[in-house]
C-alpha cells in the first residue's frame, strides 16, 4: 500500500500550506487551475501537446508559483507582491522549487512569471509558451479574484503584446468559452478538477515522496533549525529501525513517520519556535499543540501507520508524554524509535537555545529517561553500541543538506544582480 494516494498529494499541499498563509495558497490554486485549462484546451483543439506527465508538472508549478511568497512576513495582500517587489519571491521560490521539489527541471518557469511579454526577448527559455500562460493566468486571478484596484478596467486591452502575450490572452478567452473557468472558479469546481486532474497520474513513489519532502523543507522559510531537527531525527530513526530488525514496510512508515513528525510547527509563532530560552508554561502549551496540528494535516490523508507514527513522537512508555498520554502497551515498536530518535535529535542539534551536547552529555540523558521507564531501553542500549557510526554518517548527509542552502544563497544573490536589468 502507498504511503499517500496521488490525488492526496494536492491535498496536503493545500491543508499545510494554507496553515502559512490561505489567500496565497488560494492564489496558487485558482492560477494552476487557469493555466490547465488553457492547457487542455490546446491539448484538444490545436497542435500543441501535452504529455499527462507535462499537465500535472506545470499544473502544479502553477500551484505552487509564489511559493517565495511564504518567506515572507506579513503578506495580507498578494496582489502587493504580484504588481510591485517582484524578483526576490520569484527569484526565491524558483530556486526553492529547483533544489527542494520534484518539479525542479521545470522551475524556471516561475522565474519569469512576471517578465512583461516586451521584455522576452532579452531571455533564453525553452518554456516561453508556459512562462506567457503561466504570466497571463497569475494576472487573471489577480485582476478577477484578487480584485486590485490598481490594475486598470481596460488593462488587459492597454497592455496587449506588452505585459503579457496576446496569443495567450486569446487562449484564455476560448478556454473559457468552453468550459467556464470563472463560473467554476466562483462555485468552488476547480478543486475538484484539480484533484482529478491529479488522481488520474499515478505518480511515483519518488514524486510524491519529493513533494512531501519538500513541505517539509518549506518550514525552512521560518526555521532553519527545524528543518536539519527533521532531517536529522530521520536518519537517526531509520538506522535505529534497522538495529532493532524491523520489517521493509514498518522501516518505510518510521521514515515517512519522521520525515513528517514536526510538520505541525509551520503553524507556531516563529518567536516560540526560535525562542532563546525556557518557554513558559503558556508557550509550552502552544508548542505542545504541533503535534495536534500534525495530526490535523495528515489525517485522512497518508497511511495510518505513518499517521500514527509521526504523532506519536511525544509519547513516553510510563504516559506521561503528549498529546494523548499513552503507554508502552499503547505503543509499536516503530512508534517507540522515533520517540528516541527525535531526543536523540533535539539533544545533538545546535538550536536557537542551546549548544549541542556532547556525546557523553547526550548519553548520560538518554540512558536516565530508559531507567526510568519513559523510553525503550532496548533502543537506547542499540544506540549507545552503534553512536558514532550512526552520528558520522548524519554528519555526511547533513553537509549535503547545508551544502544545498548555501547554494541557493550563493545563487539567489546572483539571479538578484542580474535581474536588476529588469527594474
Amino acid at each position: 500500500m502507498s504511503v499517500i494516494s496521488s490525488k492526496d498529494v494536492n491535498e496536503i499541499i493545500r491543508k499545510t500550506l494554507g496553515i502559512i498563509n490561505n489567500k496565497i495558497m488560494n492564489h496558487g490554486e485558482i492560477t494552476g487551475y487557469i493555466l490547465y485549462k488553457m492547457m487542455e484546451y490546446e491539448n484538444t483543439y490545436t497542435e500543441q501537446h501535452y504529455t499527462e506527465q507535462e499537465l500535472v508538472d506545470y499544473t502544479m508549478l502553477g500551484i505552487l508559483h509564489d511559493i517565495g511568497l511564504y518567506k515572507e512576513d506579513n503578506v495580507k495582500n498578494v496582489s502587493d507582491f504580484e504588481t510591485k517587489n517582484l524578483w526576490p519571491h520569484s527569484i526565491y521560490g524558483f530556486l526553492f522549487l529547483k533544489y527542494l521539489s520534484p518539479v525542479g527541471d521545470r522551475a524556471e518557469v516561475v522565474l519569469y512569471h512576471h517578465l512583461d511579454y516586451n521584455r522576452h526577448n532579452l531571455i533564453q527559455s525553452r518554456y516561453l509558451h508556459i512562462i506567457e500562460m503561466l504570466s497571463l493566468a497569475d494576472k487573471m486571478d489577480t485582476f478577477l479574484h484578487l480584485k486590485d484596484e490598481r490594475l486598470e478596467p481596460e488593462y488587459f486591452a492597454k497592455y496587449r503584446d506588452i505585459k503579457f502575450s496576446g496569443a495567450a490572452l486569446d487562449l484564455f478567452h476560448k478556454a473559457e468559452e468552453r468550459y467556464g473557468i470563472t463560473e467554476n472558479l466562483v462555485n468552488g469546481k476547480y478543486r475538484e478538477e484539480l484533484d482529478v486532474l491529479l488522481a488520474k497520474r499515478a505518480f511515483s513513489e519518488q514524486y510524491k515522496r519529493g513533494f512531501l519532502e519538500m513541505l517539509v523543507y518549506t518550514i525552512d522559510f521560518r526555521s532553519e533549525h527545524t528543518v536539519i531537527h527533521t532531517l536529522a531525527t530521520v536518519h537517526f530513526a531509520e538506522q535505529l529501525g534497522r538495529l532493532a530488525r524491523l520489517s521493509g514496510k514498518d522501516l518505510r512508515d518510521l521514515h515517512y513517520g519522521a520525515l513528517l513528525h514536526d510538520l505541525g510547527k509551520i503553524a507556531i509563532p516563529l518567536n516560540i519556535l526560535e525562542s532563546t530560552g525556557r518557554l513558559n508554561d503558556e508557550e509550552m502549551k502552544i508548542m505542545k499543540a504541533h503535534v495536534r496540528i500534525t495530526e490535523m494535516i495528515l489525517e485522512g490523508v497518508v497511511d495510518d501507520a505513518v499517521l500514527q507514527i509521526a504523532v506519536r513522537h511525544h509519547e513516553k512508555l510510563d504516559g506521561t508524554g503528549y498529546h494523548k498520554g499513552l503507554k508502552a502497551e499503547d505503543l509499536t515498536l516503530a512508534q517507540q524509535i522515533i520517540a528516541v530518535a527525535d531526543i536523540l535529535s533535539a539533544l545533538y542539534g545546535k538550536r536557537s537555545y542551546k549548544d549541542a551536547f556532547s556525546k557523553e552529555k547526550i548519553l548520560e540523558i538518554m540512558n536516565g529517561d530508559a531507567d526510568r521507564g519513559k523510553i525503550n531501553r532496548n533502543v537506547v542500549t542499540s544506540l549507545e553500541r552503534n553512536y558514532d557510526k550512526i552520528i558520522g554518517e548524519f554528519e555526511k548527509e547533513k553537509e549535503n543538506t547545508i551544502g544545498l542552502y548555501l547554494k541557493i544563497k550563493e545563487q539567489y544573490a546572483i539571479i538578484s544582480e542580474r535581474f536588476k536589468m529588469f527594474d
